[in-house]
């Protein structure tokens, strides 16, 4: 008999290790059930919040963003909720295919989440660079001219004592 990568026999029998992993069952339950709900509640966070700053009545260009962003940040919260359920049905997969396809799907997952949080953190961060910021530009311009007029003083004065001490 021909030793195969993905043996047909083995697959079709339960695990002999699964008895030892039993006191984990309940654990992977628990943590599916609570990263469901962890994901349905960012869904419910950013709905909140792209409500408000919708309310805000921002100019058309901010709105086109916060709506890409919730979209973005809905997307990652589903995807969440989705490794949730997977994780949870860790609890009765009982054949190591199934098992095997499971956990596969969960490393497929986080690295998708892994992606988009990537994504959605350089598309901000590249957002604020370029948002320009008039205060506080208004607030260096003030700034380098009190220090241009507090230098010019400085200077006169220099110039005056040299004059009389010549």
């Amino acid at each position: 008999m021909p030793i195969s990568l993905l043996d047909f026999i083995s697959t079709q029998m339960p695990l002999p290790l699964a008895a030892a992993f039993d006191d984990t069952r309940p654990l992977l339950l628990w943590s599916g059930l609570a990263t469901l709900s962890f994901g349905v509640f960012l869904m419910f966070l950013h709905k909140r919040t792209f409500e408000r700053i919708e309310q805000q009545q921002a100019d058309s260009r901010t709105v086109l963003f916060e709506q890409r962003k919730f979209r973005r940040r809905t997307m990652l919260s589903s995807l969440i909720a989705a490794m949730g359920v997977i994780l949870a049905s860790l609890n009765w997969a009982i054949e190591p295919m199934v098992f095997t396809i499971l956990v596969l799907l969960i490393l497929i997952l986080i690295l998708a989440i892994l992606g988009l949080a990537t994504l959605d953190m350089l598309s901000i961060s590249l957002r604020g660079l370029s948002k320009s910021d008039d205060e506080a530009r208004q607030a260096m311009i003030d700034e380098y001219l009190r220090q241009r007029e507090k230098n010019s003083s400085q200077n006169s004065e220099t110039e005056n004592q040299d004059e009389t001490e010549a």
